[in-house]
């Protein structure tokens, strides 16, 4: 609902207030932060799986033995540990993190940054990001222990809360005609009050055990069984998510301030579409498991089949009603940056499809406790490397969404469904025609429209 919201209200403001030298900046900035997914290595959502477990009543054997069935009643010391050793794991990717972008993301913003006017600004706004990500990237910690302790419910209703007030401050900033630095102070300063929000929250959830903590020394056991998983998880986001949005750094040096802006929000606004459509399948995933783990192979494919055919028409009808909408609605409202041409769009819509399809894959294969993404992941950022770099002097920015399907279509659509296909006795063409196939053939259909529309 945030994001959705995001995009009605703020959105417009940001690209008639803002030069397209600024919303280029902002866009970049806002990549930089999200490749704090890659310095967080999976550590993340490994330390959840290793909290649920030590909470079930798993102990430092088991979890090194990657035996996780517990007793029911956690050790409250083993516990004390864990979260001891996750701290001081936080701290340390935190320096990392903080280091790399005070190096490598400067000096990866100094030609964008002479593009707007008021330089002094736009370096002061990336000082307050570079302290600000600082900060949140080690108050991750209490996130992660709370969704660990099973308090997801509590997390997301205060995630939801001053999601909607970072919302309308950014808003008002606009409004009021802050421009770009009062944009981040407005965006950085709610990621210091959420770490304080998560704080408070882990210090008093389950009638307040993390008060009762002392500190640990680090645990090397409890770090060798989250290793194996967090570096799997760390690779996969790595040669996915991450090549991808290194597109967008990589643009801002040899495009101009227009082009980069144009292509940042096509990839912001498609990535959203991707994300939103993947509710009517991965909140399913917890009962896929079940009936797996129950040998119920009839019910467990009846609603895969129903959340991915959900799914692929809910991201197609996202894709297409932008693609046909985003030109004229960004032209009426006056925009300083241009909505993609159709033929990009179309080509980033194609791409998108993919992942989808193959994560989808990837997800139903995974419930029989066999991990294979960062394996899918690794060979399709190795084709995505290749195509990009040997096609980027030819063709400039269609050279990235190439690379994506090259990846999707060489390598990672065809693995991740092989293995599903194999796991469940599946056959392409009658489990495909009542899933992906109609959806599909809507998507090429709805790309000819853009191309047409936005001649």
């Amino acid at each position: 609902m945030s994001k959705s919201l995001s995009l009605i209200i703020v959105l417009p403001l940001l690209l008639t207030r803002l030069s397209a030298a600024e919303i280029s900046l902002w866009y970049l900035f806002m990549t930089m932060i999200g490749l704090q997914a890659i310095v967080d290595a999976g550590f993340s959502p490994t330390f959840i799986r290793v909290i649920a477990y030590v909470r079930g009543g798993a102990g430092i054997r088991e979890l090194k033995e990657c035996h996780h069935a517990g007793t029911g009643t956690f050790d409250l010391q083993t516990l004390n540990q864990v979260y001891s050793t996750m701290s001081r794991v936080y701290r340390y990717l935190g320096v990392i993190w903080t280091f790399l972008l005070l190096v490598a993301g400067t000096i990866a913003l100094q030609r964008p940054v002479t593009a707007v006017s008021d330089k002094g600004a736009a370096w002061l706004a990336w000082g307050i990001i570079v302290i600000a990500s600082g900060i949140s990237f080690q108050g991750a910690l209490y996130s992660s222990y709370l969704q660990g302790m099973n308090q997801v419910a509590l997390v997301r209703r205060w995630e939801t809360v001053t999601s909607l007030a970072a919302i309308m401050s950014s808003f008002l900033v606009l409004l009021a005609g802050g421009g770009l630095l009062g944009l981040v102070i407005a965006n950085q300063a709610w990621l210091v009050i959420n770490v304080a929000r998560d704080r408070c929250l882990a210090r008093w959830a389950e009638h307040g055990i993390l008060r009762t903590f002392v500190r640990q020394p680090f645990n090397r056991d409890i770090f060798d069984a989250v290793w194996p998983s967090a570096w799997r998880s760390g690779l996969g986001i790595l040669m996915s998510y991450g090549l991808i949005q290194a597109s967008g750094i990589i643009y801002a040096q040899i495009g101009n301030a227009a082009s980069v802006a144009t292509y940042l929000l096509g990839l912001r606004l498609i990535q959203m579409v991707s994300q939103f459509s993947q509710a009517p399948f991965y909140s399913k995933i917890p009962l896929l498991s079940r009936l797996y783990a129950e040998d119920r192979r009839a019910d467990l494919l009846r609603v895969a089949k129903r959340g991915m055919t959900f799914a692929h028409w809910t991201y197609v009808t996202g894709f297409v009603g932008l693609g046909l909408a985003g030109a004229p609605i960004l032209s009426h409202i006056g925009s300083h940056a241009p909505f993609p041409e159709g033929l990009l769009w179309s080509l980033m819509g194609l791409a998108f499809f993919l992942e989808r399809y193959g994560a989808m894959h990837v997800q139903l294969y995974s419930t029989t406790n066999h991990i294979i993404w960062h394996v899918a992941n690794g060979g399709m950022g190795i084709i995505y490397l290749l195509t990009s770099c040997l096609l980027l002097q030819s063709i400039g920015v269609y050279a990235f969404v190439a690379g994506m399907i090259a990846g999707y279509l060489g390598f990672y659509c065809w693995f991740a469904a092989y293995h599903s296909y194999k796991a469940f006795n599946l056959k392409f063409v009658e489990f495909e025609l009542q899933t992906s196939f109609a959806p599909f053939l809507s998507g090429v259909l709805g790309s000819f429209l853009i191309f047409l529309n936005c001649r």
